[in-house]
């Protein structure tokens, strides 16, 4: 039987590992563990990390859709704002 370590959430009570309090440490099998964590009782103190594979591509893939971004319409340019400068060093509005 695999044993795994695990954290309390809250102070239960389970005839297979007696009273526990919040954050105690507990080293039980997978099959209560899982049970006590649907619950929500527990946390795994560590953990499994699992490994993502990702599969290499031989084909090449269309990402752009159909038309380069040359031949496209240009957008029209929107006029900057100017600021009016004013006497003694105040700043002015910005106008629109």
């Amino acid at each position: 039987m695999e044993l795994v370590e695990v954290i309390s959430r809250a102070h239960f009570e389970n005839p297979q590992t007696g009273a526990v309090s919040r954050k105690q440490r507990l080293r039980i099998g997978v099959d209560l563990a899982e049970y006590l964590k649907s619950l929500d009782l527990i946390d795994y103190a560590n953990p499994t990390v699992t490994v993502a594979k990702t599969i290499a591509k031989t084909e090449v893939e269309n990402l752009g859709g159909g038309v380069p971004s040359m031949f496209l319409p240009q957008a029209p340019v929107l006029p900057e704002a100017t600021v009016n400068p004013l006497p003694r060093g105040r700043r002015g509005r910005q106008q629109k």
